[in-house]
């Protein structure tokens, strides 16, 4: 019997069409001309805004420090006797006082208040949970008018406004649901075995938040602590509304200078805008150090 032989399946090439290959729009040199023209309008558009704000807060400064500054690139000279005249003729000193107690306060308060909550939050399953995570977050996704002025309302009908303890509690409105949406995932992040070990040995729950939560947390804390003491320091919208002569904030006051200012010389008013900024950008880079140390310490 003769053997059969194997079947081979002869190739088939695929027919190439003649013709000009399209290549893709972005690999095309059109495609380039597009993408060059973007990232330079882009640029063009950072940089003029950088030029811009950076320009404004050089003349704020080289006006707050110099002497006399007419049709000149720089001042004449420097002097901070125009900060020392805006302290004495506006009493900055004591509006500072003031919004320091204040907000001090209020941070103290207001973590102490979210450290519980926070824990509760990230511990337990409870019915309308995700509700009262939305509940929390409309302080500062909403219009601060939206709800500034019912609060205010309010305020007036109990008799809390212009009170150092109303604006006080007006702080907490801003600086709870803050520090509870900061300090949440550093609660989530630990490791609930521990809490388990120091149950079975019989910690209370005291003990177990004291001894075993907060040391694990204290980065969190402090960053909290930072990150809402700012917010409730540059919170101007529903001070403005309760607060009172004797219980006006900085940032409050300040307002109400720049708004009024008639006869006041340039260099005053900015050096007065210049004590308002200061302490918020000190602050501000402090918050950026404490999350770059803890991103490094977690190992992030």
């Amino acid at each position: 019997m003769r053997a059969e032989k194997p079947i081979i399946e002869e190739e088939t090439e695929t027919p190439v069409v003649k013709g000009k290959h399209q290549k893709p729009l972005r690999n095309s040199k059109k495609g380039k001309l597009l993408q060059g023209g973007y990232k330079t309008s882009s640029w063009v558009l950072i940089l003029l805004f950088l030029t811009i704000v950076l320009g404004m807060t050089l003349a704020v400064i080289l006006s707050a420090f110099g002497e006399e500054w007419y049709g000149t690139i720089f001042p004449e000279g420097y002097t901070v006797e125009w900060f020392v005249n805006a302290w004495q003729a506006y009493e900055v000193g004591e509006y500072f006082k003031i919004t320091m107690e204040i907000v001090l306060t209020a941070t103290v308060i207001s973590l102490v208040l979210s450290l519980p909550t926070v824990y509760i939050l990230a511990r337990r399953d409870f019915p309308f949970k995700q509700a009262l995570l939305g509940f929390f977050q409309m302080p500062f996704t909403l219009p601060d008018l939206l709800y500034a002025i019912p609060v205010a309302s309010i305020f007036y009908s109990i008799g809390l406004a212009e009170t150092m303890t109303g604006l006080i509690v007006v702080n907490l409105i801003v600086g709870i649901p803050f520090s509870v949406f900061i300090l949440l995932p550093y609660v989530e992040s630990l490791d609930p075995r521990l809490e388990y070990a120091a149950q079975s040995l019989g910690a209370s729950k005291f003990k177990l938040f004291q001894r075993v939560i907060i040391p694990q947390i204290v980065p969190g804390i402090t960053a909290s602590a930072i990150n809402i003491f700012i917010r409730m320091f540059n919170t101007f919208t529903i001070i403005l509304l309760i607060s009172g002569p004797k219980t006006q904030t900085l940032n409050v006051m300040v307002f109400s200078v720049l708004q009024g200012s008639g006869s006041q010389p340039p260099a005053m008013l900015n050096s007065l805008a210049l004590t308002l900024m200061i302490p918020l950008l000190f602050f501000s880079f402090l918050s950026l150090w404490v999350s770059s140390f803890t991103q490094k310490r977690l190992g992030k």
